[in-house]
């Protein structure tokens, strides 16, 4: 028998879900221009809740019953097992997501990615090339709508987030 973090890693595993959580449901629940920083976040989230969870299940394995009598205290699946399962639901609505996601930026007109953009500087000016800080509000409401992020979002409440 090995000595099991499960009573460390799992809180981060946790913390981890309900911020990804979030960052999806404000992706959809917003309305009007969408911050491209948003987006970025609820990206980025999606791979530390993995990884932390892929973690807390390693660490529930060596010490089941104990792990397990923890989980039961936070209100999401009550074994491994089931976490594991939501664990693969999650990870077959990302890949959709991934998918999704990567034709919809390749469907994106080249205004909403960058531009060239004149700044005058005393005299005269300069051009230089800027990427704009939200995807207008036109855009965004297909991302937004995609069954790929409900899934997502589905997956995430399936473990209580």
């Amino acid at each position: 028998m090995a000595l099991s973090q499960f009573p460390v890693v799992m809180p981060r595993a946790v913390s981890a879900i309900v911020a990804a959580a979030a960052s999806l449901r404000y992706l959809r629940d917003t309305s009007g221009d969408l911050t491209w920083i948003a987006l970025e976040m609820a990206q980025d989230s999606l791979r530390p809740a993995y990884e932390a969870s892929i973690e807390a299940l390693a660490e529930g394995a060596k010490a089941p019953e104990a792990s397990e009598a923890f989980m039961s205290s936070l209100g999401g699946p009550a074994t491994l097992d089931a976490f594991g399962d939501a664990l693969q639901g999650f990870v077959v609505a990302t890949d959709a997501w991934r998918v999704y996601l990567a034709g919809y930026l390749s469907g994106l007109p080249q205004s909403c990615l960058v531009g060239l953009v004149y700044r005058p500087l005393g005299q005269s000016g300069t051009w230089h090339i800027e990427r704009p800080g939200y995807i207008p509000a036109e855009h965004a409401a297909a991302l937004r709508g995609a069954p790929e992020l409900a899934a997502l979002i589905v997956a995430f409440e399936a473990v209580g987030a």
